[in-house]
């Protein structure tokens, strides 16, 4: 009897392990991305007539206007042009762009990912994911899980602890305009590290279909102020000196106007609109490199972010150059005209002769990497 009682104390918790073991492979769904929403299937596969395809948000439906500039840049001296096409769509975040490759009839040779600039046009988590989301990223970037995930793909499915995923609607809808402020810092947080994560899934998807992948930085108008400063950077003394500031740009005290901006931009804790107030007194004062410094952090540091910005661009750049995978940087081209010439079109869109010279850009590193 005593040994029928020991071999239970000895089973009953394994048993019971084995068991919430089970529960949480059932409950988590293939994959080896702690993915915290769910898209519904696309009703049918997408035909692509054309060995490129642009893909991407507004920035890659803008670039994509200029496609048969890209297409005879390429065709010269071939007896037959190359086509291009696009499902560029404004409005799409990375994930919804991986949706679409994934519901490719067949790949093309080349693959042009231009976005990365409506990252937050729609919620990918709701707020009670956040902890487990956090938790589960955590995880993820853990080498010695992400080297048992590369083995064994099936472990994601023990790995992470499983909640509730949010089912996104057929086409993106915006996040609610009355969201409190201390939100945000966690969900940019979040959402950079959710494009970091689907960003290496469409470098292994590439590969694994065999598409030569390109992506292109999408530039951002420093000349644009941010929307607004999250209050939590904000305090009585910041707002009556940049306020100070402002009345001393007015009287044209440049000089003295740009010492105290700098100094409350250093001083602050991601207020965003002193970044950007020193910026543009840096540029006035001949100095580029510094106020370019100053309106990134002001674009990044935005509490209503609605555009690329330097976290994305720099997360792109970092994730190409680690996996060799070719970068076009559209953004530090356009960035080199800054001061000097009119760059933008509107808020949004550079000037169409940065568009002609990129898709002259990229017609020339095509040719190489295709040998045409």
């Amino acid at each position: 009897m005593l040994k029928k009682l020991l071999i239970f104390l000895i089973l009953a918790p394994l048993a019971g392990a084995c068991y919430l073991a089970y529960q949480r492979y059932l409950q988590n769904p293939p994959g080896t991305l702690p993915t915290p929403y769910v898209l519904a299937p696309l009703e049918a596969a997408i035909e692509v007539d054309a060995p490129i395809l642009i893909v991407g948000d507004r920035m890659g439906a803008r670039f994509a206007l200029f496609k048969e500039n890209l297409s005879l840049e390429l065709s010269q001296g071939l007896s037959k042009p190359l086509k291009v096409a696009s499902l560029a769509t404004a409005g799409f975040g990375l994930h919804r762009t991986l949706q679409q490759l994934d519901s490719l009839a067949k790949w093309p040779k080349v693959i042009l990912y231009v976005g990365g600039s409506e990252e937050f046009a729609e919620d990918r988590f709701t707020r009670q994911q956040i902890p487990t989301l956090r938790e589960n990223l955590r995880r993820y970037q853990d080498d010695e899980w992400r080297t048992l995930l590369m083995l064994l793909p099936e472990a994601g499915r023990l790995l992470y602890t499983p909640f509730q995923r949010l089912a996104l609607p057929a086409t993106p809808a915006p996040p609610p305009a009355d969201r409190g402020e201390d939100e945000w810092p966690v969900r940019q947080e979040l959402t950079y590290e959710l494009f970091r994560i689907e960003l290496q899934r469409l470098f292994e998807e590439a590969r694994r279909h065999d598409s030569l992948l390109i992506v292109v930085t999408s530039p951002a108008n420093l000349d644009v102020a941010p929307k607004r400063t999250c209050q939590i950077a904000r305090d009585p003394a910041s707002d009556a000196e940049l306020a100070a500031i402002r009345e001393m740009i007015k009287k044209q005290d440049t000089k003295s106007a740009y010492q105290r901006a700098q100094k409350l931009a250093q001083e602050g804790l991601g207020h965003a609109e002193a970044f950007f107030v020193a910026g543009q007194l840096a540029l006035r004062l001949g100095k580029r490199e510094e106020a370019r410094d100053f309106i990134h952090k002001a674009q990044a540091f935005d509490c209503v972010p609605w555009r690329a910005n330097e976290v994305t661009n720099s997360i792109l750049r970092a994730k190409a150059q680690e996996e060799r995978v070719p970068l076009y940087d559209f953004a530090a081209q356009v960035e080199r005209d800054w001061g000097e010439n009119t760059t933008f079109f509107d808020s949004l869109y550079p000037q169409d002769l940065y568009y002609q010279r990129g898709t002259q850009a990229l017609a020339l590193v095509l040719k190489r990497l295709l040998k045409i």
